[in-house]
């Protein structure tokens, strides 16, 4: 029989050996690029470029080319919408959102990035929906978690 040190200790290690995703508000990005069709990949690499360099009409496209070449990508929506978010363009940011976690409802930066574009609109609810998710998704607790629970503690202090 297995013993609840056991346990928590196979989960910690499974959490903390996973490929770090995304950091908001990070000028420098760490995805997992799990392509394997090479134009897919390169159209995702260009894109972080962009990201980094905060060039968000070329994240976009390159974004675009992305999903496009492979529409089953949750990082690819996520980052999508990202970008669309990063130029002002909440609609599509939101609609791609949508998409990301339709694709994998339990994807954490979709989850703390579409809390953010919510406080952007003024949604305090749908931010804290967005973190209540993150409560179910990060039992051990996780970047997206802290870093869409600090900026709504901001959201709150800025607006009273």
């Amino acid at each position: 029989m297995t013993s609840m040190p056991r346990i928590v200790a196979l989960a910690l290690y499974l959490s903390l050996s996973a490929t770090p995703a995304l950091a908001a508000g990070s000028s420098t990005t760490e995805t997992t690029n799990t392509y394997s069709d090479s134009a897919t990949t390169q159209a995702f690499k260009d894109g972080e470029d962009a990201v980094a360099a905060e060039n968000w009409a070329l994240a976009i496209g390159h974004f675009q080319e992305a999903v496009t070449l492979d529409p089953g990508s949750a990082d690819a929506f996520n980052m999508l919408a990202y970008s669309q978010r990063q130029a002002g363009d909440l609609e599509s940011a939101f609609a791609n959102y949508e998409k990301a976690l339709a694709i994998d409802p339990d994807h954490e930066d979709a989850r703390e990035y579409l809390g953010e574009a919510y406080l952007q609109a003024g949604n305090l609810d749908g931010a804290l929906e967005q973190l209540e998710a993150l409560d179910e998704i990060c039992w051990l607790g996780c970047d997206a978690h802290r870093e869409l629970e600090a900026a709504i503690e901001a959201y709150r202090a800025d607006n009273g």
